[in-house]
């Protein structure tokens, strides 16, 4: 007993002469730490750990509880271990017991003592601080609900960054996140983090201290296209029609360039406001393949007939969905395509029987054949490139 006290007495110790050797980062809250990621799933803490050494501070969800992970890259290996909250406001890190999280990193990058990780030791380096993109929850105020989705409420609030005066953003409250949904999330952020672009929905970051997390983006006021077309019906006259798409195929020929395939292109997921801007980046990746699982959901109704024989998405497969938002685009009124279809008669009809969408009524002839060609063989479909500058020169010419 007396042993174990002299153990604990001596970590105090050592953490305390630690913790005059460097600057606090305030109080014993280990969320202000600037290397305090938050929840970050493996595949992201491998990204950003680099060159060994190098470690961060993140929280893991097991069996329901947020557990502090200090992982450490050594190596070609990331190596985790959990620092434990005591009940009696403590912590402990491999039988070692501390005041504070910074207490125990400070000990072990300062004093350079190794710590034994599964029979690895390691000894922490340089920390990995936080990405502009990783916001704090204090950063973030909601205001008032704009609407619900699959896994949580949209806000209008306000993102304040350092020194900075707040400003009006729309923020995605996420309450029913397990793991798959969390590792969604962030694929979400790291492509959308990337990009910035007119007509392009600019994230500025993710709060993820605790649950639920925040989603930050820009707000668009104007809501979706369907919602848009829908409520205005006959007063959305042809020319505001091609500008919505021209504008849309701007924003995606943007993700494109950069090597990203959206794969979830529909009028649901174009905002329009002042300009028109691609949204939901559920379903992206940052590649110019990717091999789908066949036995998920899928928007069969603007998926690419070939992808259900080769379950591979690509450039192509975009602009194929692309097309078939031109048709909702100039349904009048507005409507879904093959709305009057059953899912398993349009797969039928499409991948089994090579039915395509005729352009409706509305859509003017030269922009119907851009259709008609956007959902043709894979092998004819225009780039977005090809697609903006025919609409571009059917706004200008008629």
């Amino acid at each position: 007993y007396i042993s174990c006290l002299r153990e604990v007495e001596m970590g105090r110790l050592l953490a305390s002469e630690c913790s005059r050797m460097i600057r606090r980062g305030g109080s014993g809250d280990h969320t202000g730490l600037d290397y305090w990621h938050g929840m970050l799933p493996n595949e992201d803490t491998a990204n950003l750990l680099k060159n060994s050494g190098q470690f961060l501070l993140r929280a893991l969800e097991r069996n329901g509880a947020n557990n502090i992970i200090l992982s450490v890259r050594w190596g070609k290996n990331i190596v985790n271990t959990v620092i434990s909250k005591c009940a009696n406001g403590g912590y402990e890190c491999q039988g070692t017991f501390f005041t504070s999280v910074k207490d125990i990193v400070d000990l072990y990058q300062v004093r350079k003592r190794q710590l034994n990780i599964n029979g690895v030791k390691v000894t922490l380096d340089m920390p990995v601080r936080r990405k502009r993109w990783e916001l704090r929850h204090k950063m973030v105020k909601l205001e008032k609900e704009l609407g619900s989705g699959s896994y949580g409420v949209v806000y209008r609030g306000t993102l304040t960054f350092p020194a900075k005066k707040p400003f009006v953003v729309a923020v995605k409250e996420l309450t029913e996140m397990g793991v798959e949904a969390s590792n969604a999330l962030w694929k979400e952020a790291r492509v959308m983090q990337m990009y910035d672009h007119p007509n392009v929905v600019k994230l500025y970051g993710v709060a993820n201290d605790y649950m639920p997390y925040y989603l930050v983006m820009e707000l668009v006021l104007g809501g979706s296209v369907d919602d848009y077309l829908a409520k205005k019906g006959s007063k959305v006259s042809v020319k505001a029609r091609t500008q919505i798409l021209y504008e849309a195929s701007i924003g995606l020929e943007y993700l494109h360039s950069k090597d990203c395939l959206h794969r979830d292109i529909a009028c649901r997921n174009l905002l329009i406001d002042r300009v028109v801007k691609v949204a939901d980046f559920g379903m992206t990746r940052h590649t110019t393949n990717y091999k789908i699982d066949p036995n998920k959901p899928m928007n069969l109704r603007w998926l690419a007939p070939e992808v259900y024989e080769s379950a591979i998405v690509n450039k192509s497969t975009d602009v194929y969905a692309f097309g078939v938002t031109m048709y909702e685009c100039f349904t009048q009124p507005y409507s879904i395509p093959y709305a009057d279809w059953k899912a398993d008669k349009v797969y039928d009809k499409v991948v089994n029987n090579g039915y395509r969408l005729k352009p409706p009524d509305l859509m003017p002839r030269k922009i119907g054949g851009l259709m008609e060609e956007c959902i043709g063989p894979e092998e004819s479909r225009p780039t977005f490139t090809v697609v903006a500058v025919c609409l571009k020169a059917f706004l200008k010419n008629g």
